[in-house]
This record gives structure tokens, C-alpha cells and sequence, in this order.
């Protein structure tokens, strides 16, 4: 069983290493080199880790608006059921 003290101890080393972690990313996404928005987008891909697929699938419009217009017609078919 762990004291009080040392649960404390970790929790402040985790929270330490958490916030370290969010400056990187941060400092990462607005470095200089990061201002077209394509650039921006790789850099969200790096931080969160979408992987290739993910990221083709960010920036391609027309897969925005299908799944948009999917979303609709589920919405629309769920309220016609009621």
C-alpha cells in the first residue's frame, strides 16, 4: 500500500510529464515553418496520430460532404420512423 505522500509525488510527476508533453505538441504546431494550411493539418496528424489514411481523409472535401450528407439521411430516416 502507498502513503498519501507518495501517491501525491506520482500524480505530480505524471501531471509534470503531461505538461511537457502538451508544450511539445504546441510548440510544434505553431512553429514558423507551419503556415500554409496543409502543413498545419500534418502537424495535427503528428500530434494525434491519425495515421496516412486518416490524414487523406481530413483533407479531402468531397469525403467531408458525403459523410455529411450520410449523417442527414440517417437523421432524416430516424425521424420519419418516429
Amino acid at each position: 500500500m502507498t502513503s498519501p505522500l507518495e501517491r501525491a509525488k506520482l500524480l505530480d510527476a505524471e501531471m509534470q510529464l503531461q505538461r511537457a508533453w502538451l508544450e511539445l505538441n504546441l510548440r510544434e504546431m505553431r512553429a514558423p515553418d507551419k503556415s500554409t494550411p496543409w502543413a498545419k493539418l500534418q502537424a495535427l496528424n503528428r500530434s494525434f496520430n491519425f495515421g496516412s489514411i486518416g490524414l487523406s481523409l481530413l483533407k479531402n472535401r468531397s469525403l467531408w460532404l458525403a459523410a455529411i450528407s450520410l449523417v442527414m439521411n440517417l437523421y432524416r430516416r430516424h425521424a420519419k420512423a418516429k
